[in-house]
């Protein structure tokens, strides 16, 4: 979830939203070597670039729907989608997170809220609950842009969540990287 969380402040700090989410899991080769695993694996098997047996990856897509940036949207989204298609017998190898359908803020103006009138609603409280929402993602979103101020002024590690310090968490690692690549 760290990677979707530094995938939110980036669409923030370049102005951009989405509303789509794509990941892939890839399984470790372990996975079949382990003989309590592989008792009780019986789905589809590919070949890896070394000639050896591993799990199939899993793929699965998610369409938010609204166009955003929201870290808490994309986290949960995010969350939503690993549970879906993950296979929790097996040891996982890699994550690929993909963000799609990427567009400008400024461009993307929101749609007109079209209401199918009724005579059991309050519309007084559903446009209470809009503005609500309305104020929840404005809030959010100053939060984003803070913390990406304070990163660029102290560095990327300078503020973290708590979920940057848990066991296999990467996400220190990787702010010392340029490129992928320690410097």
């Amino acid at each position: 979830m760290e990677m979707a969380d530094a995938v939110s402040l980036e669409l923030t700090e370049n102005r951009l939203i989405t509303d789509q989410i794509v990941l892939t899991v890839g399984y470790d080769v372990e996975s079949l070597t382990d003989p309590f695993i592989r008792a009780q694996y019986s789905g589809k098997v590919s070949i890896d670039r070394y000639g050896r047996k591993v799990p199939a990856h899993s793929h699965g897509t998610i369409n938010l729907p609204l166009p955003t940036s929201s870290g808490s949207i994309l986290t949960s989204k995010t969350a939503e989608l690993f549970d879906r298609i993950v296979n929790p017998i097996l040891l996982i190898r890699r994550l690929t997170l993909s963000i799609n359908r990427l567009r400008l803020e400024e461009t993307s103006k929101p749609k007109p809220r079209v209401v199918q009138l009724d005579l059991f609603t309050d519309y007084e409280k559903e446009e209470e609950r809009i503005r609500k929402e309305d104020r929840e993602r404005e809030r959010e979103r100053r939060r984003q842009e803070t913390i990406l101020n304070i990163r660029k002024r102290f560095g990327k590690n300078a503020i973290l969540k708590g979920i940057n310090y848990a066991e296999g968490a990467t996400q220190r690692e990787r702010n010392k990287q340029i490129g992928g690549h320690h410097e």
